[in-house]
């Protein structure tokens, strides 16, 4: 399931013409290219075909009576022709009728769009659509089950061409407008068109002395996407684990494999009287490990269709729209040809040596040879590695249980339940700042009458949503402190407005918070966190000087007029950031999208409609996504979720496994110790010595893959401390020694029926046991 997931997420092929001709490029490492840039470079002909796409932006879509936010992918006006990608109905626009400088108003919806918002219509192609206000024409609708040419699962849900009203700055000779997918010539490999387009792109910048390109990125994008390193870094760890755990179940197979040759030594004997040779016997395990093998991997390919289906249909909370398909590909059919084949060696080899040394005589002639107890066995060795690889999994799964726990138990910083926040999408260009800050003003002095409503505010973005602001990393300086000297620092940063963090309940320690008189045109004023005072101020109050950003110009030249509490920014579990509020305004920017949140005197989920349409009947056309704050830290929360999951399900598999070895090597070895047990117990050895006899190999077998284990784990673990809130170590002492307990436990619970059945041995059945 985890290789699958992260095929079909990081290394599924787009639906496209040919998708191995396409490549995905990049400029000096960056993500995006300007549209000058896209549109000189593909007039350069150096490859069959250069187009570009964006999908971090919104636009509004009006749905019936509503007014909704969604995510378009607008890509430049080649880009069907260039990508390829099948219709189910009609067509996609084309370079010669969706130039950006025509202004195009077309646009391609995808299946879910085309069921969802168009009811199935047969007869969608023609249908209009307003987006942002304008009319678009749909042209075509994209099949069901596609992939994206952006990988990662993405699904657009419509496709319109880039244009000034979409993308106002796309003039600009830096502005980011696109990333780039090219398609190589049939006769061009792939480092041919690498050297031809970096020849094209050095030879187009050679002369750009203040910004000079280079290339940088040129791979297929069937051979992965670019990208999202914390995202592969996850699903490699996850890969690891479920590897460990098929590691487990190879081993307990071939424990399982190893008793049932020593049951079946007569057969395979008589098979070597009649001239089979070890080989021919041998293979003849191999075999019987290969079966059990193929049926394994046919079962659990069919229970990874189940879960990938399951994931398919459970929305989550995400920016973004995702489709998750089964991958079944070559990819998934390699992967699975190989397992078999793994597990089979893995799992049959040892028994299948075991198997083909049988003894021929003793066998024949039906004698049995006296068992001679052994604690250390090839079985026991077994036992022993399940146990220590899944002490190591359940460390890891207790450790993001403990991190979602923790995570759950931090405290924000600020209000979260009895507070709600509105998402405002405004139509891109139709709102000058000014006007902007005056809706929003309105907005909030609209909120604040409503009933059940004790106050509101706005703000550019919400801490721990997806939108919370930005995050910077340059000089800085503050009057008065460090001689007025610049100094690197690192800040979160937020334009908010005045009456923001009361509302949100963030306290203001020194100083004040914005108020209405912060308007343009007065001095610019700026608000600072505790962090930000520890870090760099050494605690001094920073309030009455003056803070300049050298690199920002003066646009950032402020006064300080306040320090507030500290509260989490980008994610619940982050080291403590620094930050840096603005008033908004004083600095609305150019951002259309804004957040207002509101405070309520009871619960919020009250509040949830009169708000909408408050909002609603202010701005029709603006998009309006209202959620109570406690919701809205349901991304926040994702990946500690996520990871608790995946994890915590593999560590119980693979504790589940291990048992069972446990529970099937003791109980084999009191099986071939009946006649003994049964001898001591006639002689009079009481019930806790029969106890203490078959106990002893299980607390030994399991105290030593316990041991190994614990310390495997306290190598292995330090990595994932990227994925872990601050304060909690990889080698959290509660996670190792848990897991310790947990196994104590859980293999006392194993070797139980095994020494039940020990002490009810009576003299006579153990005196008649061959």
């Amino acid at each position: 399931v985890v290789v699958a997931l992260a095929s079909e997420l990081l290394l599924a092929a787009p639906t496209a013409r040919e998708p191995h001709e396409l490549v995905n490029i990049r400029l000096d490492g960056n993500s995006h290219a300007s549209y000058a840039d896209w549109r000189a470079l593909d007039e350069s002909g150096v490859l069959a075909g250069l187009a570009g796409y964006h999908i971090e932006g919104t636009v509004n879509l009006q749905d019936g009576e509503r007014t909704v936010s969604i995510v378009p992918l607008v890509a430049t006006a080649n880009f069907f022709d260039v990508v390829g990608v099948p219709m189910a109905l009609g067509r996609g626009f084309t370079a010669a009728e969706a130039a950006a400088e025509r202004d195009p108003r077309v646009a391609v919806v995808s299946d879910g769009f085309w069921r969802g918002r168009l009811g199935s219509d047969p007869r969608a192609v023609g249908r209009s659509l307003v987006v942002n206000g304008q009319v678009y024409t749909v042209l075509g609708v994209l099949p069901s089950r596609l992939r994206s040419v952006t990988g990662f699962g993405l699904a657009p849900e419509i496709y319109v061409p880039i244009s000034h009203a979409l993308m106002p700055d796309i003039d600009r000779p830096y502005a980011s407008a696109a990333q780039l997918v090219g398609r190589l010539r049939p006769d061009q490999g792939l480092e041919a068109g690498r050297a031809a387009f970096d020849t094209v792109v050095r030879r187009r910048h050679a002369a750009d002395a203040g910004r000079p390109r280079r290339l940088g990125a040129f791979a297929r994008v069937t051979d992965g996407f670019i990208g999202l390193g914390p995202v592969s870094a996850f699903f490699g760890v996850v890969a690891l684990v479920g590897a460990l755990v098929l590691g487990i179940a190879c081993a307990n197979v071939a424990g399982l494999l190893l008793a049932r040759n020593t049951v079946r030594s007569k057969e395979l004997a008589l098979r070597a009287s009649l001239g089979a040779s070890r080989w021919r016997l041998a293979q003849q395990l191999l075999v019987e490990a290969g079966w059990l093998a193929a049926l394994g991997t046919a079962c659990g390919t069919g229970f990874m269709l189940l879960v990938m289906a399951t994931i398919a249909a459970v929305p989550l909370p995400l920016p973004l729209p995702l489709e998750i398909h089964a991958p079944i590909d070559w990819r998934l059919f390699g992967l699975m040809l190989t397992m078999v084949v793994t597990t089979t060696l893995v799992s049959g080899v040892l028994p299948a040596l075991q198997g083909a040394r049988a003894a021929l005589s003793p066998a024949l002639k039906q004698e049995t040879r006296s068992y001679v107890h052994r604690r250390w066995t090839l079985r026991g060795l077994l036992v022993i590695g399940q146990v220590a690889i899944s002490v190591g999994l359940v460390v890891t799964a207790l450790l993001f249980l403990r991190n979602l726990l923790l995570a759950s138990g931090l405290d924000a910083g600020f209000e979260t339940r009895r507070t709600l926040v509105a998402q405002v999408g405004l139509i891109e260009g139709q709102y000058t700042p000014e006007r902007r800050v005056a809706l929003l003003g309105a907005a909030v002095e609209r909120l604040g009458r409503l009933p059940g409503a004790e106050r509101a505010a706005f703000a550019y973005g919400m801490p721990l949503t997806i939108r919370h602001g930005q995050t910077n990393q340059m000089l800085i300086a503050v009057d008065g402190v460090g001689g007025g000297r610049p100094f690197l620092a690192r800040w979160a940063q937020n334009a908010v407005g005045d009456g923001y963090f009361a509302t949100l309940g963030i306290p203001v320690t020194r100083g004040r918070e914005f108020s209405g008189a912060d308007a343009p045109g007065t001095p610019r004023v700026a608000i600072v966190n505790e962090a930000f005072v520890s870090q760099y101020l050494g605690g001094r109050s920073p309030v009455g000087h003056r803070l300049h950003i050298p690199d920002a110009g003066s646009d950032d030249d402020a006064e300080i007029v306040g320090v507030t509490g500290n509260i989490r920014h980008r994610t619940i579990g982050e080291a403590q950031l620094a930050a840096i509020y603005w008033a908004y305004r004083q600095r609305p920017g150019d951002a259309r999208v804004a957040h207002v949140v509101v405070r309520s005197t009871g619960d919020p989920a009250a509040l949830r409609r009169p708000v909408a349409q408050a909002l609603a009947a202010l701005e029709p056309t603006a998009a309006i996504d209202v959620q109570t704050v406690s919701q809205s830290l349901a991304f926040a929360f994702l990946p500690s979720r996520v990871g608790a999951a995946l994890l915590g399900g593999l560590g119980v598999i693979g504790l589940t496994l291990a048992m069972a070895g446990l529970f099937a090597l003791v109980s084999y070895s009191v099986s071939r110790r009946t006649r003994e047990i049964g001898v001591r117990m006639a002689l009079g050895a009481p019930r806790r010595a029969v106890v203490r006899l078959v106990v002893a190999d299980a607390v030994v077998l399991v105290a030593t893959g316990v041991v190994v284990g614990l310390g495997l784990a306290a190598l292995v673990t330090p990595p994932l401390a990227a994925f872990l809130v601050t304060g909690l170590s990889p080698n959290d002492p509660i996670a190792f020694a848990g897991t310790a307990v947990l196994f104590a436990a859980i293999s006392a619970v194993a070797t139980l029926p095994p020494i039940r059945r020990a002490i009810g041995v009576g003299p006579l059945v153990a005196l008649r046991t061959d």
